[in-house]
């Protein structure tokens, strides 16, 4: 498995751009590594005393009570402002070098999805909207948002989906060559010896970095990738012809596809579910159900961040990208029982469980959700 970072659709930097991306990772690095710990010294030293004092109860503090305290509390306050703006000026510092050669990107993302030789494609339908959620939050304080499209050419979305989140992976203490995809397909291999799907489906695909290990791994395999932004669609479909890899990209709401009935072996998404409603969740459950054929697999991954295994206070220290990060969606996701909710929308019980799925290069481990659609089973 080799995770190629380097590509023709990338911006060309200078020294003083890198150099400014290596103070804001050393940033995000301080304040995660070092700093954020102290968050829980805070509220057992000031916010928990305080809060049972005024509420004049000895019982456990409560993920709301405890989000009060802290977020009243003076240095938790400090951490939260300098983590927002660390966020910001990482987009500051991978735009400057992506706007001033916007030109020559575009113009490389034209050659490449009109090329003769072309691997993939791109289907971008007339008329279709964006879910207002995506529309109205800058995910992760994305410029614009995930959405933003500003002409026929613009790959912009893209562009600084893939710039921004890698520098924010290596912040978190991830290796710059880590893979959700190559982290999903080593496990299949693990777990699943002998599976090779025909056809596959990434949920969700933004840049395109996970739907592009799919194609290179199962070369014989149709590999196919959704996302509801047009602008991100140019941009993971120039990257991936740009990297030698066959993906059909299409803009579709991943819980209304137009695909058919058991089209699929292989459904996937990476770090969709922290980013979409309960509603959207479920819809696109019911959707993997729908689309897989007999003997599908159905494997999601995402951050771990499950609100079951945490304590009170981690829950609501995370509460952290609710208020400053615009992820209105991420205590919904921490909060679900993601294999129920699969086995809800189809899969048998018992078909559908979660399991710790191993990073390629960085500390701890994804969360996954794997569901197994049995052989004689219909859509």
């Amino acid at each position: 498995m080799v995770h190629e970072l380097k590509h023709s659709m990338l911006a060309r930097q200078t020294a003083d751009d890198l150099a400014r991306q290596r103070f804001v990772l050393a940033l995000k690095r301080e304040l995660t590594g070092r700093i954020r710990p102290g968050n829980q010294l805070i509220f057992d030293a000031r916010v928990a005393p305080a809060l049972r004092q005024r509420l004049r109860s000895k019982a456990p503090l409560d993920r709301e009570e405890i989000k009060r305290g802290l977020l009243a509390e003076p240095a938790y306050q400090t951490w939260a402002a300098l983590t927002r703006c660390s966020q910001e000026m990482m987009w500051a510092t991978v735009s400057e070098p992506l706007m001033r050669d916007r030109e020559r990107i575009e113009a490389e993302g034209r050659r490449l999805r009109d090329s003769a030789t072309k691997l993939g494609g791109l289907d971008l339908p007339a008329g279709f909207e964006p879910p207002a959620a995506m529309r109205e939050h800058h995910v992760h304080l994305q410029p614009q948002g995930y959405a933003y499209t500003r002409d026929a050419d613009d790959v912009m979305a893209g562009a600084l989906y893939e710039a921004g989140g890698n520098l924010y992976s290596m912040g978190q203490g991830m290796g710059g060559d880590d893979s959700k995809g190559f982290a999903a397909i080593r496990w299949l291999q693990a777990q699943r010896p002998g599976f090779a799907p025909r056809r596959i489906l990434d949920m969700g695909c933004s840049a395109g970095a996970g739907s592009v290990p799919y194609a290179q791994e199962f070369p014989d395999a149709e590999v196919h990738a959704i996302d509801i932004g047009a602008a991100m669609l140019r941009y993971a479909s120039a990257r991936a012809e740009a990297l030698g890899a066959r993906v059909h990209f299409h803009q579709m709401d991943c819980g209304a596809t137009r695909f058919p009935d058991g089209h699929f072996d292989l459904i996937v998404s990476h770090n969709l579910f922290h980013e979409v409603s309960n509603e959207t969740r479920n819809a696109t459950f019911r959707e993997c159900w729908r689309l897989l054929a007999p003997g599908g697999i159905a494997l999601h991954q995402d951050v771990a961040i499950q609100n079951a295994t945490r304590t009170p206070f981690e829950q609501a220290e995370r509460a952290y990208d609710v208020y400053y990060n615009d992820e209105p969606f991420w205590e919904n996701y921490a909060d679900a029982d993601i294999p129920r909710e699969l086995v809800a929308a189809g899969f048998p019980p018992g078909s559908a469980h979660a399991i710790a799925l191993g990073k390629i290069n960085g500390p701890g481990h994804w969360f996954a959700a794997v569901a197994d659609k049995p052989r004689a089973a219909r859509a």
